[in-house]
């Protein structure tokens, strides 16, 4: 077995290293339930199988008493970076974000976890909710559509490699079967609430939040005008997704 070298990444979960020649190791941080690890190789797995640009899964591993995956190497940087160093693409970046989620979403798949059960799950464990709003959430959650479409989970820009010939969309541990206008719901929602540091210049804070309403904006506008979702079925998941991103802050 190879060493891991150099760490590439590093996440609230995982760390990315280098893992021999074309290959990378996920190595997930200590504690966590082996659950996750298998569960991510899984949803990965048949995603790659749907033809999609993502790494290929190979294989998970211990690796120094913690789980690992290995997985195929990509080239390139992600969007944000890209949109970081070329501000003025951002209005690109944005149509090109619509159009792989879009891409995403015309994959229909029945082997992952379902959208519906993990907001439920999540929902009736979010910590800052009372039972009654969570009894309110939850049944609005059970009148919305279901779907068996292949939906990300946490798309947006960080999750998205851009190389010189292709795209691949990573991290896919919160991959679900599901509605696609749930999913554009939850990176609707995740552009308009990220924060900067609180140590970040005004300056600087109010360019990034500038360049956040363009790309949101933009992102939004191209994602309905390509597809069937409408801009009424994002709104009526927007509180159980919102329920689940704040509630369990």
């Amino acid at each position: 077995m190879p060493d891991a070298t150099g760490i590439i990444a590093s996440g609230r979960t995982a760390e990315i290293l280098f893992f021999g020649e074309g290959q990378v190791l996920k190595l997930f941080r200590p504690g966590l339930p082996e659950q996750l690890s298998s569960d991510e190789y899984n949803i990965s797995n048949a995603v790659y199988n749907l033809g999609l640009s993502c790494p290929r899964p190979i294989e998970i591993i211990d690796y120094e008493e913690r789980k690992g995956i290995i997985y195929s190497q990509i080239d390139g940087i992600t969007m944000l970076k890209t949109i970081e160093k070329k501000i003025w693409t951002t209005k690109k970046q944005a149509k090109r974000m619509a159009t792989l989620h879009r891409d995403i979403h015309s994959k229909s798949v029945s082997s992952i976890p379902k959208q519906r059960e993990i907001l439920i799950d999540r929902i009736q464990h979010a910590p800052l909710l009372t039972t009654e709003e969570k009894s309110i959430i939850l049944f609005k959650l059970m009148s919305l559509k279901e779907g068996n479409k292949l939906c990300h989970g946490d798309f947006h820009p960080d999750n998205i490699m851009l190389g010189e010939k292709t795209e691949w969309v990573i991290d896919w541990m919160t991959g679900v079967e599901g509605n696609p206008a749930g999913d554009v719901a939850r990176t609707i929602l995740m552009l308009k609430l990220g924060n900067t540091p609180d140590e970040t210049p005004k300056i600087i804070s109010r360019l990034i939040s500038l360049i956040r309403h363009k790309l949101l904006v933009t992102y939004t506008k191209e994602y309905i005008s390509t597809s069937d979702v409408t801009m009424e079925e994002i709104n009526q998941w927007m509180g159980p997704v919102a329920a689940d991103q704040v509630g369990s802050r």
